[in-house]
């Protein structure tokens, strides 16, 4: 579970890698540990507590970038379908997960998924390897690039 350290938010791009970004929003993966490769997360830029209370030029854009992104996971992972989920409870900063699920992978499956994810944070099982984190990271950034351009996605600039 993510929580706010020190007034540092892990959700905000100071505190982790940004695949791509926007005026309004970026795209990240899984906290580690990972619990599935491809597991990203869109949030945005400014703290909102959730849904409701986005700005209506947020609210335009989260439904289309939420398929581009479900799309190219699935892409990506080979995935059956993808699952989207928010809560928004331990970190008042609204970010949405975009899940693979996979047909032959029941730990998966819907609230399964929910057991698997306390089981890796408590390292009872383990995340996915990091080098398969970051490699399904990427090429689902780069999947979703062309469809989200016209939202004013970018990949980020160097530092």
């Amino acid at each position: 579970m993510a929580i706010a350290v020190d007034g540092k938010c892990p959700f905000c791009p100071a505190a982790q890698t940004v695949y791509l970004e926007s005026p309004r929003w970026v795209l990240l993966r899984h906290l580690d540990p990972v619990p599935i490769a491809g597991w990203m997360m869109v949030a945005t830029r400014e703290h909102r507590s959730g849904l409701d209370a986005l700005s209506p030029e947020e609210a335009a854009e989260v439904g289309p970038i939420l398929a581009a992104i479900a799309e190219s996971v699935r892409a990506v992972t080979g995935a059956e379908r993808t699952y989207g989920i928010t809560f928004n409870e331990a970190v008042r900063h609204l970010h949405l997960h975009v899940i693979p699920r996979h047909g032959d992978d029941a730990s998966t499956t819907s609230w399964a998924l929910a057991d698997r994810y306390r089981a890796t944070a408590r390292r009872e099982i383990p995340p996915a390897a990091a080098d398969d984190a970051e490699r399904a990271a990427r090429a689902v950034a780069d999947h979703a690039l062309a469809k989200l351009r016209a939202l004013g996605f970018a990949a980020p600039a160097t530092k």
